[in-house]
């Protein structure tokens, strides 16, 4: 009965670290669209901006899971980077007009959302 409870607490937890992580996400993506309206950068700079956006999000999502976690706060760091990536990429793919997406961005992508949750989670 313990671990059932435990399971639906974790469960609501990574809930929240994603709300966080995606709240995170939606104020550095308003300054940054700031900033690259008032400075006119390029898109190479905006590439960069967005990854930067997905990793300090993913971050503080694993951050915020890990220290309700307890243990294996690693784990639980990695589960929100992953759940984070795949609703960015439902979301993201449910707007694309082109397809196939370019898997090596995706790769990449995956790659950092779930290497900075499990960051956050064991830094927590």
């Amino acid at each position: 009965m313990e671990k059932s409870a435990g399971r639906g607490k974790m469960a609501g937890t990574v809930l929240k670290a994603l709300f966080v992580s995606y709240a995170v996400t939606a104020v550095i993506l308003s300054v940054s669209a700031f900033l690259l309206l008032e400075f006119q950068m390029d898109t190479q700079k905006t590439g960069i901006m967005i990854l930067a956006c997905y990793v300090i999000s993913c971050f503080f999502g694993g951050l915020l899971c890990g220290r309700r976690a307890g243990k294996r706060k690693f784990l639980w760091g990695l589960l929100t980077g992953i759940l984070y990536f795949a609703l960015l990429l439902l979301f993201s793919g449910m707007s694309e007009s082109v397809f196939p997406p370019d898997i090596a961005r995706i790769l990449t992508t995956f790659v950092l959302c779930a290497g900075s949750g499990m960051a956050g989670g064991m830094i927590s």
